[in-house]
């Protein structure tokens, strides 16, 4: 009696409705999803700042500072973007070399004896950058550089220091750099507050 008062066609349309209706639902929660991955790339962004000397086979020895921002991708591995801004200036003012090296790397890290909440973790770091002397005078040849390197962090109450060693090969247009940045500096931001 029921199939009297119902259309030929309810039952395909009510499915139709249906499979609508939970695409609609899967739409909105990805999006969401979405967006709760995006604000927790912000709120767990570190923000680095140190001390930055430098070993050049050119230049000797020079000091500088560098900052860095990390975000991470997962519990193991981060991708950071750093400046540097370094002088070699002991050989005088009149002979001082002034560089610029921007980084892009990848954080890898290391659980010591597999537990990540131990006071201090060694971290891998590999990436491209560049190596941009600001100074005319300056017989260094700008050129990208391939860096790889290793370091330590130890929280610290609110934020965490570190320590690192970076060597980087500079690719110039009529010779191959090297160049042995060490690193010394705090982090500040992110939820473990460590690479």
């Amino acid at each position: 009696m029921l199939r009297n008062y119902l259309p030929p066609c309810s039952l395909p349309l009510s499915i139709l409705v249906l499979v609508l209706g939970t695409m609609l639902l899967t739409v909105q929660e990805s999006t969401a999803q979405r967006s709760r991955q995006q604000e927790s790339i912000l709120t767990d962004a570190r923000f680095g700042i140190g001390l930055n000397t430098v070993l050049s086979v050119n230049n000797g020895f020079g000091l500088g500072f560098r900052g860095r921002v990390s975000s991470p991708v997962n519990a193991d591995f981060s991708l950071a973007i750093g400046m540097g801004f370094t002088g070699f200036v002991l050989q005088g003012r009149d002979q001082a070399v002034f560089v610029f090296d921007p980084q892009l790397s990848g954080i890898i890290t290391l659980p010591e004896r597999g537990n990540f909440n131990a006071p201090a973790l060694v971290y891998l770091m590999a990436g491209i950058g560049a190596f941009v002397p600001l100074t005319e005078s300056s017989s260094d040849e700008s050129g990208p550089s391939i860096h790889f390197g290793i370091g330590r962090v130890s929280s610290l109450t609110e934020s965490s220091f570190f320590y690192e060693i970076n060597p980087a090969v500079v690719i110039g247009s009529s010779k191959v750099e090297f160049i042995l940045p060490f690193r010394v500096g705090i982090i500040f931001g992110g939820r473990d507050r460590l690479p």
